[in-house]
């Protein structure tokens, strides 16, 4: 199992970060997943579940589905894989105000490979650790730039 906690300060109001990051349609412009779609339902809420491709390392391309397990509107946003294949990913954001106008965003999470696969874990924990922060830079990136 390869864990991850990242963190970043974003200078934007917790509601700014938080309608971005839980913006399903908005994903791939700030992490490496692809056709990133709702699969059920029209909204976001627990329970909604989403499809999305995404290239990781020596394993390739896959195609996940994650449900939304958490959603606290302005503090936390959880996701977790329910699709079977090599990899089984839990993932949470955890938005805190800081002052009016700037939040911390920390994401947390554990991947998991299946099967043989799972061999590969001590090799990919670094680069899904630093995967996860250019991700949250890119995010921020997003957010402060408009």
């Amino acid at each position: 199992m390869i864990n991850y906690e990242v963190e970043v300060t974003i200078g934007r109001p917790v509601e700014q970060v938080y309608r971005l990051a839980s913006d399903v349609t908005r994903m791939d412009d700030w992490t490496p997943m692809t056709n990133t779609h709702l699969i059920s339902g029209q909204t976001v809420k627990v329970g909604s579940q989403l499809e999305t491709t995404i290239k990781m390392g020596p394993i390739g391309k896959q195609v996940l589905v994650f449900q939304i397990s958490e959603l606290d509107e302005n503090r936390r946003l959880g996701f977790k894989t329910v699709s079977k294949g090599a990899v089984e990913w839990d993932s949470s954001y955890i938005f805190e105000p800081q002052g009016s106008s700037s939040t911390r965003m920390v994401n947390i999470g554990q991947l998991r490979l299946n099967g043989i696969l799972r061999l590969l874990e001590p090799l990919m924990a670094g680069e899904v650790r630093s995967g996860e922060a250019k991700e949250l830079a890119k995010f921020k990136e997003l957010v402060e730039g408009g």
